[in-house]
Protein backbone atom coordinates (compact mmCIF):
# COMPACT_ATOMS: atom_id res chain seq x y z
CA UNK A 1 0.00 0.00 0.00
CA UNK A 2 1.41 3.35 -1.01
CA UNK A 3 1.76 6.21 1.45
CA UNK A 4 -1.00 8.17 -0.31
CA UNK A 5 -3.36 5.20 -0.16
CA UNK A 6 -2.67 4.83 3.54
CA UNK A 7 -3.40 8.51 4.06
CA UNK A 8 -6.72 8.20 2.24
CA UNK A 9 -7.68 5.21 4.39
CA UNK A 10 -6.78 7.16 7.53
CA UNK A 11 -9.00 10.05 6.44
CA UNK A 12 -11.85 7.66 5.64
CA UNK A 13 -11.47 5.82 8.95
CA UNK A 14 -11.16 9.01 10.97
CA UNK A 15 -14.22 10.47 9.22
CA UNK A 16 -16.22 7.36 10.07
CA UNK A 17 -15.20 7.57 13.73
CA UNK A 18 -16.16 11.23 13.90
CA UNK A 19 -19.50 10.42 12.28
CA UNK A 20 -20.14 7.71 14.87
CA UNK A 21 -19.43 10.31 17.56
CA UNK A 22 -22.02 12.63 16.02
CA UNK A 23 -19.38 15.13 14.87
CA UNK A 24 -20.78 15.30 11.35
CA UNK A 25 -19.17 18.54 10.21
CA UNK A 26 -15.73 17.27 11.29
CA UNK A 27 -16.43 13.99 9.47
CA UNK A 28 -17.23 15.86 6.27
CA UNK A 29 -13.97 17.80 6.56
CA UNK A 30 -12.07 14.51 6.87
CA UNK A 31 -13.74 13.08 3.78
CA UNK A 32 -13.04 16.26 1.83
CA UNK A 33 -9.37 16.12 2.81
CA UNK A 34 -9.24 12.51 1.69
CA UNK A 35 -10.77 13.46 -1.66
CA UNK A 36 -8.06 16.04 -2.26
CA UNK A 37 -5.63 13.14 -2.06
CA UNK A 38 -7.75 10.66 -4.02
CA UNK A 39 -10.72 12.20 -5.91
CA UNK A 40 -11.57 8.81 -7.40
CA UNK A 41 -12.32 7.09 -4.07
CA UNK A 42 -15.93 5.93 -4.17
CA UNK A 43 -16.22 5.28 -0.43
CA UNK A 44 -15.16 8.83 0.39
CA UNK A 45 -17.79 10.29 -1.97
CA UNK A 46 -20.43 7.90 -0.64
CA UNK A 47 -19.70 8.59 3.02
CA UNK A 48 -19.49 12.32 2.47
CA UNK A 49 -22.80 12.33 0.55
CA UNK A 50 -24.48 10.22 3.23
CA UNK A 51 -23.24 12.54 5.99
CA UNK A 52 -24.39 15.62 4.08
CA UNK A 53 -27.79 13.92 3.77
CA UNK A 54 -27.93 13.51 7.55
CA UNK A 55 -27.29 17.25 7.87
CA UNK A 56 -30.02 17.98 5.28
CA UNK A 57 -27.47 19.69 3.04
CA UNK A 58 -29.36 18.08 0.22
CA UNK A 59 -27.92 19.75 -2.88
CA UNK A 60 -24.38 18.91 -1.78
CA UNK A 61 -25.45 15.39 -0.80
CA UNK A 62 -26.94 14.75 -4.24
CA UNK A 63 -23.79 16.02 -5.98
CA UNK A 64 -21.52 13.79 -3.85
CA UNK A 65 -23.66 10.68 -4.29
CA UNK A 66 -23.95 11.24 -8.03
CA UNK A 67 -20.15 11.43 -8.16
CA UNK A 68 -19.97 8.07 -6.36
CA UNK A 69 -22.33 6.53 -8.93
CA UNK A 70 -20.30 7.98 -11.79
CA UNK A 71 -17.27 6.19 -10.35
CA UNK A 72 -19.10 2.94 -9.52
CA UNK A 73 -22.47 2.55 -11.30
CA UNK A 74 -23.24 -0.82 -9.61
CA UNK A 75 -23.14 0.48 -6.01
CA UNK A 76 -26.66 -0.25 -4.67
CA UNK A 77 -26.12 1.60 -1.37
CA UNK A 78 -25.41 4.83 -3.23
CA UNK A 79 -28.71 4.55 -5.13
CA UNK A 80 -30.43 4.03 -1.78
CA UNK A 81 -29.07 7.23 -0.27
CA UNK A 82 -29.36 9.25 -3.46
CA UNK A 83 -33.00 8.22 -3.67
CA UNK A 84 -33.50 9.34 -0.08
CA UNK A 85 -31.87 12.69 -0.86
CA UNK A 86 -34.14 13.18 -3.88
CA UNK A 87 -37.14 12.29 -1.74
CA UNK A 88 -36.12 14.86 0.87
CA UNK A 89 -35.96 17.44 -1.92
CA UNK A 90 -39.48 16.55 -3.00
CA UNK A 91 -38.19 14.94 -6.20
CA UNK A 92 -40.14 11.74 -5.65
CA UNK A 93 -40.11 10.50 -9.25
CA UNK A 94 -36.29 10.81 -9.33
CA UNK A 95 -36.22 8.96 -6.02
CA UNK A 96 -38.34 6.16 -7.47
CA UNK A 97 -35.93 5.78 -10.39
CA UNK A 98 -32.97 5.62 -8.01
CA UNK A 99 -34.52 2.90 -5.88
CA UNK A 100 -35.48 0.95 -9.00
CA UNK A 101 -31.90 1.15 -10.30
CA UNK A 102 -30.62 -0.02 -6.92
CA UNK A 103 -32.97 -3.02 -7.06
CA UNK A 104 -31.65 -4.06 -10.44
CA UNK A 105 -28.27 -4.40 -8.73
CA UNK A 106 -29.53 -5.77 -5.42
CA UNK A 107 -33.05 -7.25 -5.76
CA UNK A 108 -32.78 -8.86 -2.33
CA UNK A 109 -32.60 -5.58 -0.44
CA UNK A 110 -35.71 -5.28 1.74
CA UNK A 111 -34.80 -1.69 2.56
CA UNK A 112 -34.69 -0.68 -1.11
CA UNK A 113 -38.09 -2.28 -1.70
CA UNK A 114 -39.40 -0.50 1.39
CA UNK A 115 -38.07 2.89 0.27
CA UNK A 116 -39.47 2.35 -3.21
CA UNK A 117 -42.89 1.37 -1.85
CA UNK A 118 -42.99 4.27 0.61
CA UNK A 119 -42.16 6.79 -2.10
CA UNK A 120 -44.72 5.29 -4.48
CA UNK A 121 -47.25 5.63 -1.66
CA UNK A 122 -46.42 9.33 -1.34
CA UNK A 123 -47.02 9.92 -5.06
CA UNK A 124 -50.26 7.90 -4.89
CA UNK A 125 -49.08 5.10 -7.18
CA UNK A 126 -50.88 2.76 -4.83
CA UNK A 127 -50.91 -0.64 -6.60
CA UNK A 128 -47.16 -0.34 -7.26
CA UNK A 129 -46.59 0.73 -3.66
CA UNK A 130 -48.45 -2.34 -2.41
CA UNK A 131 -46.34 -4.67 -4.59
CA UNK A 132 -43.06 -3.10 -3.46
CA UNK A 133 -43.97 -3.18 0.23
CA UNK A 134 -45.17 -6.78 -0.03
CA UNK A 135 -41.78 -7.64 -1.54
CA UNK A 136 -40.01 -5.91 1.37
CA UNK A 137 -42.03 -8.00 3.85
CA UNK A 138 -41.38 -11.22 1.92
CA UNK A 139 -37.66 -10.54 2.27
CA UNK A 140 -37.89 -9.39 5.91
CA UNK A 141 -41.01 -10.73 7.68
CA UNK A 142 -40.36 -8.65 10.85
CA UNK A 143 -40.18 -5.32 8.97
CA UNK A 144 -42.62 -3.30 11.12
CA UNK A 145 -42.42 -0.09 9.10
CA UNK A 146 -43.21 -2.01 5.92
CA UNK A 147 -46.37 -3.46 7.49
CA UNK A 148 -47.38 0.04 8.61
CA UNK A 149 -46.94 1.52 5.16
CA UNK A 150 -48.47 -1.44 3.36
CA UNK A 151 -51.54 -1.19 5.59
CA UNK A 152 -51.78 2.53 4.81
CA UNK A 153 -51.52 1.86 1.06
CA UNK A 154 -54.26 -0.77 1.24
CA UNK A 155 -56.46 1.55 3.26
CA UNK A 156 -55.93 4.36 0.74
CA UNK A 157 -57.24 2.01 -1.97
CA UNK A 158 -60.35 1.32 0.09
CA UNK A 159 -59.17 -2.21 0.91
CA UNK A 160 -59.91 -1.71 4.59
CA UNK A 161 -60.23 -5.37 5.57
CA UNK A 162 -56.92 -6.12 3.84
CA UNK A 163 -55.36 -3.21 5.74
CA UNK A 164 -56.60 -4.64 9.04
CA UNK A 165 -55.12 -8.05 8.18
CA UNK A 166 -51.83 -6.37 7.31
CA UNK A 167 -51.64 -4.49 10.61
CA UNK A 168 -52.63 -7.65 12.50
CA UNK A 169 -49.97 -9.68 10.72
CA UNK A 170 -47.42 -6.98 11.45
CA UNK A 171 -48.41 -6.93 15.13
CA UNK A 172 -48.00 -10.72 15.26
CA UNK A 173 -44.44 -10.46 13.92
CA UNK A 174 -43.63 -7.24 15.77
CA UNK A 175 -45.84 -7.21 18.90
CA UNK A 176 -43.78 -4.46 20.48
CA UNK A 177 -44.38 -1.92 17.70
CA UNK A 178 -46.79 0.69 19.04
CA UNK A 179 -47.40 2.27 15.63
CA UNK A 180 -48.80 -0.98 14.26
CA UNK A 181 -51.28 -1.26 17.13
CA UNK A 182 -52.20 2.40 16.69
CA UNK A 183 -52.85 2.01 12.96
CA UNK A 184 -54.85 -1.16 13.58
CA UNK A 185 -56.99 0.57 16.20
CA UNK A 186 -57.56 3.58 13.97
CA UNK A 187 -58.82 1.50 11.03
CA UNK A 188 -61.00 -0.63 13.31
CA UNK A 189 -62.53 2.57 14.67
CA UNK A 190 -63.32 3.82 11.17
CA UNK A 191 -65.20 0.55 10.60
CA UNK A 192 -67.01 1.11 13.93
CA UNK A 193 -65.54 -2.09 15.36
CA UNK A 194 -65.27 -0.15 18.57
CA UNK A 195 -64.38 -2.81 21.16
CA UNK A 196 -61.52 -4.09 18.99
CA UNK A 197 -60.38 -0.54 18.30
CA UNK A 198 -60.26 0.28 22.01
CA UNK A 199 -58.17 -2.82 22.78
CA UNK A 200 -55.69 -2.12 19.97
CA UNK A 201 -55.27 1.51 21.02
CA UNK A 202 -54.79 0.52 24.66
CA UNK A 203 -52.06 -1.86 23.51
CA UNK A 204 -50.34 0.98 21.63
CA UNK A 205 -50.42 3.08 24.81
CA UNK A 206 -49.09 0.21 26.94
CA UNK A 207 -46.10 -0.03 24.60
CA UNK A 208 -45.64 3.74 24.34
CA UNK A 209 -47.09 5.58 27.34
CA UNK A 210 -46.35 8.99 25.81
CA UNK A 211 -48.31 8.23 22.60
CA UNK A 212 -50.56 11.30 22.50
CA UNK A 213 -52.19 10.32 19.21
CA UNK A 214 -53.21 6.95 20.62
CA UNK A 215 -54.81 8.57 23.67
CA UNK A 216 -56.71 10.90 21.33
CA UNK A 217 -58.05 8.11 19.15
CA UNK A 218 -58.83 6.01 22.21
CA UNK A 219 -60.90 8.90 23.53
CA UNK A 220 -62.76 9.14 20.26
CA UNK A 221 -63.48 5.38 20.25
CA UNK A 222 -64.66 5.43 23.88
CA UNK A 223 -66.89 8.41 23.13
CA UNK A 224 -68.44 6.48 20.25
CA UNK A 225 -69.23 3.71 22.74
CA UNK A 226 -70.99 6.24 24.96
CA UNK A 227 -68.29 5.93 27.64
CA UNK A 228 -67.99 9.66 27.89
CA UNK A 229 -66.14 10.00 31.20
CA UNK A 230 -63.54 7.45 30.06
CA UNK A 231 -63.24 9.37 26.79
CA UNK A 232 -62.65 12.65 28.61
CA UNK A 233 -59.96 10.97 30.73
CA UNK A 234 -58.22 9.73 27.56
CA UNK A 235 -58.36 13.20 26.01
CA UNK A 236 -56.97 14.62 29.26
CA UNK A 237 -53.93 12.33 28.89
CA UNK A 238 -53.45 13.37 25.26
CA UNK A 239 -53.61 17.05 26.22
CA UNK A 240 -51.15 16.56 29.09
CA UNK A 241 -48.69 15.16 26.53
CA UNK A 242 -49.47 17.73 23.82
CA UNK A 243 -51.22 20.72 25.43
CA UNK A 244 -51.35 22.94 22.34
CA UNK A 245 -52.97 20.46 19.94
CA UNK A 246 -56.30 22.03 18.90
CA UNK A 247 -57.65 18.75 17.53
CA UNK A 248 -57.49 17.02 20.90
CA UNK A 249 -59.02 20.01 22.68
CA UNK A 250 -61.81 20.02 20.09
CA UNK A 251 -62.42 16.32 20.65
CA UNK A 252 -62.48 16.77 24.42
CA UNK A 253 -64.91 19.68 24.01
CA UNK A 254 -67.33 17.47 22.12
CA UNK A 255 -67.07 14.73 24.75
CA UNK A 256 -67.82 17.26 27.50
CA UNK A 257 -70.78 18.59 25.49
CA UNK A 258 -72.02 15.04 25.01
CA UNK A 259 -71.99 14.61 28.80
CA UNK A 260 -74.36 17.58 29.07
CA UNK A 261 -71.89 20.00 30.69
CA UNK A 262 -72.58 22.68 28.10
CA UNK A 263 -70.93 25.70 29.73
CA UNK A 264 -67.58 23.93 30.10
CA UNK A 265 -67.93 22.17 26.75
CA UNK A 266 -68.74 25.27 24.70
CA UNK A 267 -65.83 27.12 26.35
CA UNK A 268 -63.41 24.41 25.19
CA UNK A 269 -65.15 24.19 21.81
CA UNK A 270 -63.51 27.53 20.96
CA UNK A 271 -60.43 25.45 20.04
CA UNK A 272 -62.22 24.47 16.82
CA UNK A 273 -61.25 27.85 15.34
CA UNK A 274 -57.59 26.78 15.46
CA UNK A 275 -58.07 23.56 13.46
CA UNK A 276 -56.29 23.67 10.11
CA UNK A 277 -59.15 21.90 8.35
CA UNK A 278 -61.60 24.57 9.57
CA UNK A 279 -59.40 27.62 9.10
CA UNK A 280 -61.23 28.64 5.93
CA UNK A 281 -64.35 29.32 8.01
CA UNK A 282 -62.60 32.05 9.97
CA UNK A 283 -59.82 33.55 7.86
CA UNK A 284 -62.01 36.19 6.17
CA UNK A 285 -62.79 37.72 9.55
CA UNK A 286 -59.40 37.83 11.25
CA UNK A 287 -59.06 41.59 10.73
CA UNK A 288 -62.26 42.27 12.70
CA UNK A 289 -62.32 42.63 16.50
CA UNK A 290 -63.96 39.61 18.11
CA UNK A 291 -67.28 40.26 19.86
CA UNK A 292 -67.20 38.95 23.43
CA UNK A 293 -70.82 39.52 24.43
CA UNK A 294 -70.67 43.19 25.36
CA UNK A 295 -73.33 45.77 24.49
CA UNK A 296 -72.53 47.00 20.98
CA UNK A 297 -74.95 49.90 20.58
CA UNK A 298 -74.07 52.05 17.59
CA UNK A 299 -71.90 49.32 16.06
CA UNK A 300 -72.38 46.68 13.39
CA UNK A 301 -71.76 43.07 14.39
CA UNK A 302 -71.26 40.44 11.70
CA UNK A 303 -72.26 36.97 12.90
CA UNK A 304 -70.97 34.45 10.39
CA UNK A 305 -72.05 30.97 9.51
CA UNK A 306 -69.59 28.10 9.94
CA UNK A 307 -69.52 24.37 9.28
CA UNK A 308 -72.70 22.77 7.89
CA UNK A 309 -76.17 24.01 7.03
CA UNK A 310 -77.59 22.04 9.96
CA UNK A 311 -75.30 23.92 12.33
CA UNK A 312 -76.46 27.25 10.88
CA UNK A 313 -80.09 26.27 11.39
CA UNK A 314 -79.50 24.98 14.93
CA UNK A 315 -77.55 27.98 16.21
CA UNK A 316 -79.43 30.75 14.40
CA UNK A 317 -81.79 30.66 17.43
CA UNK A 318 -79.20 32.81 19.22
CA UNK A 319 -79.44 35.76 16.84
CA UNK A 320 -82.42 37.42 18.57
CA UNK A 321 -80.48 37.21 21.85
CA UNK A 322 -77.54 38.93 20.19
CA UNK A 323 -79.84 41.62 18.83
CA UNK A 324 -80.97 42.31 22.38
CA UNK A 325 -77.45 43.66 23.05
CA UNK A 326 -78.52 46.78 21.15
CA UNK A 327 -76.62 47.04 17.91
CA UNK A 328 -76.97 46.28 14.20
CA UNK A 329 -76.78 42.53 13.55
CA UNK A 330 -75.50 41.26 10.21
CA UNK A 331 -75.73 37.55 9.48
CA UNK A 332 -73.54 35.92 6.84
CA UNK A 333 -74.74 32.53 5.62
CA UNK A 334 -74.56 30.22 2.63
CA UNK A 335 -76.60 30.89 -0.50
CA UNK A 336 -78.96 27.88 0.00
CA UNK A 337 -80.00 29.37 3.37
CA UNK A 338 -80.45 33.02 2.36
CA UNK A 339 -84.15 32.91 1.49
CA UNK A 340 -84.88 30.85 4.60
CA UNK A 341 -83.41 33.58 6.79
CA UNK A 342 -85.08 36.51 5.00
CA UNK A 343 -86.92 38.59 7.61
CA UNK A 344 -85.47 36.46 10.40
CA UNK A 345 -86.02 38.09 13.83
CA UNK A 346 -82.86 39.68 15.17
CA UNK A 347 -81.13 40.09 11.79
CA UNK A 348 -80.87 43.58 10.36
CA UNK A 349 -78.82 42.65 7.30
CA UNK A 350 -78.40 39.31 5.54
CA UNK A 351 -75.06 38.73 3.76
CA UNK A 352 -74.18 35.96 1.33
CA UNK A 353 -71.30 33.98 2.77
CA UNK A 354 -68.79 34.44 -0.03
CA UNK A 355 -65.49 36.28 -0.03
CA UNK A 356 -66.98 38.94 -2.28
CA UNK A 357 -70.08 39.29 -0.13
CA UNK A 358 -68.03 39.60 3.05
CA UNK A 359 -65.60 42.12 1.55
CA UNK A 360 -68.50 44.43 0.61
CA UNK A 361 -69.90 44.36 4.13
CA UNK A 362 -68.95 47.15 6.52
CA UNK A 363 -68.70 45.73 10.05
CA UNK A 364 -67.18 46.85 13.33
CA UNK A 365 -67.13 43.47 15.07
CA UNK A 366 -67.39 39.81 14.07
CA UNK A 367 -68.13 36.51 15.76
CA UNK A 368 -68.63 32.94 14.51
CA UNK A 369 -72.16 31.65 14.94
CA UNK A 370 -71.20 28.59 16.98
CA UNK A 371 -69.39 30.72 19.57
CA UNK A 372 -72.69 32.28 20.65
CA UNK A 373 -73.67 29.46 23.07
CA UNK A 374 -70.39 30.02 24.92
CA UNK A 375 -70.60 33.81 24.90
CA UNK A 376 -74.19 33.72 26.12
CA UNK A 377 -73.49 31.15 28.83
CA UNK A 378 -75.69 28.31 27.62
CA UNK A 379 -76.53 25.44 29.96
CA UNK A 380 -79.04 22.63 29.41
CA UNK A 381 -81.88 24.55 31.14
CA UNK A 382 -81.12 27.80 29.28
CA UNK A 383 -81.04 26.48 25.69
CA UNK A 384 -83.27 28.88 23.73
CA UNK A 385 -85.89 26.49 22.37
CA UNK A 386 -88.96 28.59 21.67
CA UNK A 387 -90.25 27.09 18.44
CA UNK A 388 -90.90 27.71 15.71
CA UNK A 389 -88.02 30.13 15.37
CA UNK A 390 -87.94 29.58 11.60
CA UNK A 391 -90.94 29.96 9.32
CA UNK A 392 -91.77 29.26 5.71
CA UNK A 393 -93.33 31.78 3.35
CA UNK A 394 -97.12 31.29 3.23
CA UNK A 395 -97.26 31.64 -0.54
CA UNK A 396 -94.51 29.01 -0.95
CA UNK A 397 -96.39 26.66 1.35
CA UNK A 398 -99.47 26.97 -0.85
CA UNK A 399 -97.46 26.41 -4.03
CA UNK A 400 -95.93 23.22 -2.62
CA UNK A 401 -99.32 21.99 -1.43
CA UNK A 402 -100.56 22.21 -5.00
CA UNK A 403 -97.69 19.96 -6.14
CA UNK A 404 -98.46 17.16 -3.70
CA UNK A 405 -100.39 14.17 -5.03
CA UNK A 406 -101.78 12.63 -1.88
CA UNK A 407 -105.12 11.26 -0.72
CA UNK A 408 -106.66 13.58 1.83
CA UNK A 409 -106.82 10.82 4.42
CA UNK A 410 -103.21 9.76 4.05
CA UNK A 411 -100.50 10.64 6.52
CA UNK A 412 -97.78 12.65 4.80
CA UNK A 413 -94.26 11.69 5.91
CA UNK A 414 -91.00 13.15 4.61
CA UNK A 415 -87.93 10.90 4.38
CA UNK A 416 -84.19 11.56 4.43
CA UNK A 417 -81.91 8.52 4.35
CA UNK A 418 -78.35 9.70 3.69
CA UNK A 419 -75.75 12.04 5.15
CA UNK A 420 -72.72 13.54 3.44
CA UNK A 421 -70.76 10.68 1.80
CA UNK A 422 -67.59 12.81 1.77
CA UNK A 423 -66.86 12.26 5.46
CA UNK A 424 -66.86 9.36 7.91
CA UNK A 425 -69.56 10.87 10.13
CA UNK A 426 -71.83 11.31 7.10
CA UNK A 427 -71.31 7.68 6.12
CA UNK A 428 -72.07 6.48 9.65
CA UNK A 429 -75.27 8.53 9.71
CA UNK A 430 -76.49 7.09 6.41
CA UNK A 431 -79.04 4.27 6.55
CA UNK A 432 -80.09 4.14 2.88
CA UNK A 433 -83.63 4.10 1.54
CA UNK A 434 -83.90 0.30 1.45
CA UNK A 435 -83.35 0.18 5.21
CA UNK A 436 -86.64 2.07 5.50
CA UNK A 437 -88.59 -0.84 3.98
CA UNK A 438 -90.38 -1.65 7.31
CA UNK A 439 -92.26 1.63 6.78
CA UNK A 440 -93.58 0.55 3.39
CA UNK A 441 -96.24 -1.83 4.72
CA UNK A 442 -98.00 0.77 6.86
CA UNK A 443 -101.30 1.57 5.12
CA UNK A 444 -102.58 5.06 4.32
CA UNK A 445 -99.14 6.72 4.44
CA UNK A 446 -97.68 8.66 1.54
CA UNK A 447 -93.96 9.30 1.76
CA UNK A 448 -92.14 12.29 0.26
CA UNK A 449 -88.44 12.37 -0.49
CA UNK A 450 -86.52 15.24 1.09
CA UNK A 451 -83.22 13.67 0.10
CA UNK A 452 -80.77 15.73 -1.94
CA UNK A 453 -77.40 14.83 -3.46
CA UNK A 454 -76.30 11.61 -5.12
CA UNK A 455 -78.32 9.48 -2.67
CA UNK A 456 -81.52 11.07 -4.01
CA UNK A 457 -81.37 8.67 -6.97
CA UNK A 458 -82.57 5.89 -4.68
CA UNK A 459 -86.03 7.50 -4.73
CA UNK A 460 -86.46 6.06 -8.23
CA UNK A 461 -86.40 2.53 -6.80
CA UNK A 462 -88.15 2.68 -3.41
CA UNK A 463 -88.74 -0.41 -1.26
CA UNK A 464 -91.53 -2.66 -2.47
CA UNK A 465 -94.94 -1.35 -1.47
CA UNK A 466 -93.75 2.13 -0.51
CA UNK A 467 -95.63 5.03 -2.07
CA UNK A 468 -92.81 7.56 -2.38
CA UNK A 469 -93.26 10.85 -4.19
CA UNK A 470 -90.12 12.69 -5.25
CA UNK A 471 -90.54 16.44 -5.80
CA UNK A 472 -86.92 17.31 -5.00
CA UNK A 473 -86.08 18.43 -8.53
CA UNK A 474 -88.16 21.51 -7.73
CA UNK A 475 -86.27 22.24 -4.49
CA UNK A 476 -83.91 25.14 -5.11
CA UNK A 477 -82.88 25.90 -1.54
CA UNK A 478 -83.86 25.41 2.10
CA UNK A 479 -86.76 27.84 1.80
CA UNK A 480 -88.35 25.37 -0.63
CA UNK A 481 -87.55 22.46 1.69
CA UNK A 482 -89.17 24.37 4.56
CA UNK A 483 -92.34 25.01 2.53
CA UNK A 484 -92.55 21.33 1.60
CA UNK A 485 -92.02 20.27 5.23
CA UNK A 486 -94.85 22.55 6.33
CA UNK A 487 -97.17 20.44 4.18
CA UNK A 488 -96.09 17.23 5.92
CA UNK A 489 -97.36 15.62 9.09
CA UNK A 490 -94.01 14.15 10.07
CA UNK A 491 -90.38 14.06 8.98
CA UNK A 492 -88.29 10.90 9.46
CA UNK A 493 -84.66 11.74 8.85
CA UNK A 494 -81.14 10.64 9.54
CA UNK A 495 -78.98 13.29 11.23
CA UNK A 496 -78.93 15.96 8.52
CA UNK A 497 -79.86 19.61 8.00
CA UNK A 498 -83.41 18.53 7.10
CA UNK A 499 -83.91 17.18 10.63
CA UNK A 500 -82.71 20.49 12.10
CA UNK A 501 -84.97 22.40 9.75
CA UNK A 502 -88.06 20.41 10.70
CA UNK A 503 -87.23 20.90 14.37
CA UNK A 504 -86.73 24.65 13.93
CA UNK A 505 -90.09 24.87 12.10
CA UNK A 506 -91.80 23.15 15.03
CA UNK A 507 -92.80 20.14 12.93
CA UNK A 508 -92.81 16.62 14.40
CA UNK A 509 -89.52 15.04 13.38
CA UNK A 510 -88.05 11.65 14.18
CA UNK A 511 -84.26 11.69 13.92
CA UNK A 512 -82.43 8.42 13.32
CA UNK A 513 -79.07 8.27 15.06
CA UNK A 514 -76.08 5.94 14.73
CA UNK A 515 -74.61 4.24 17.79
CA UNK A 516 -71.67 6.67 17.73
CA UNK A 517 -73.02 9.52 19.81
CA UNK A 518 -72.82 12.98 18.25
CA UNK A 519 -72.47 15.60 20.97
CA UNK A 520 -75.60 17.64 20.38
CA UNK A 521 -77.94 14.69 20.94
CA UNK A 522 -76.50 13.91 24.39
CA UNK A 523 -76.65 10.39 25.82
CA UNK A 524 -79.37 7.75 26.23
CA UNK A 525 -82.41 9.94 25.74
CA UNK A 526 -85.13 9.94 23.09
CA UNK A 527 -85.80 13.67 23.24
CA UNK A 528 -83.60 16.76 22.86
CA UNK A 529 -83.68 20.14 24.58
CA UNK A 530 -82.74 21.74 21.27
CA UNK A 531 -86.00 20.82 19.50
CA UNK A 532 -89.12 20.11 21.59
CA UNK A 533 -90.94 18.43 18.67
CA UNK A 534 -88.07 16.07 17.87
CA UNK A 535 -87.87 12.44 18.91
CA UNK A 536 -84.63 10.45 18.72
CA UNK A 537 -84.33 6.83 17.59
CA UNK A 538 -80.87 5.43 18.36
CA UNK A 539 -78.98 2.38 17.16
CA UNK A 540 -78.23 -0.06 19.96
CA UNK A 541 -75.21 -1.40 18.05
CA UNK A 542 -73.08 0.11 15.25
CA UNK A 543 -74.72 -0.40 11.87
CA UNK A 544 -78.00 -1.76 13.26
CA UNK A 545 -80.47 0.26 11.25
CA UNK A 546 -82.85 -2.71 11.21
CA UNK A 547 -83.60 -2.31 14.90
CA UNK A 548 -84.08 1.44 14.46
CA UNK A 549 -86.52 1.01 11.57
CA UNK A 550 -88.51 -1.64 13.37
CA UNK A 551 -89.00 0.79 16.26
CA UNK A 552 -89.89 3.64 13.87
CA UNK A 553 -92.46 1.46 12.07
CA UNK A 554 -94.10 0.46 15.36
CA UNK A 555 -94.32 4.07 16.51
CA UNK A 556 -95.58 5.27 13.13
CA UNK A 557 -98.47 2.78 13.28
CA UNK A 558 -99.39 4.06 16.75
CA UNK A 559 -98.98 7.68 15.68
CA UNK A 560 -101.21 7.24 12.64
CA UNK A 561 -103.97 5.83 14.76
CA UNK A 562 -103.96 8.68 17.28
Amino acid sequence: MSESQAAVLRQLSQGNVLKEQGRLEDAIQCYQEGLTLCPGNVELWFNMGSTLLELSRLTEAVAALQQAIALQPDYAGVYMNLGNAFKEQGRCEDAVQCFQKGLVICPGSAELWFNLGTTLLEVRRLPEAVEALQQAIALQPDFAAAYNNLGSALKEQGLTEDAIQCFQQGAAFCPGNAQLWFNLGTVLFELQRLSEAVEALKQAIALKPDFAGAYNNLGYALQSQGKVEDAIAAFDCAIALNPTNPGVHNNRAQAILLSGKLARGFAEYEWRTKLNELRHFYEWFEDKPRWQGENFAGKRLLVYDEQGCGDAIQFSRYLPLVKARAGIVQFSTKQPLLRLFANFPGVDELVEHTEAGISRTQSDLAVPLMSLPHILGTTLPTIPANIPYLTADRRSIDIWRSKMNCAGTDLRVGLVWAGNPANVSGQIRTCGLQAMSPLACIPSVTFYSLQKGEAAQAAHTPPSGMRLIDLTDDIVDFADTAALIMNLDLVVSVDTAAAHLAGALGKPVWTLLPAANEWRWLLARNDTPWYPTMRLFRQTAPGDWGGVMTAVAQELRKWKEM
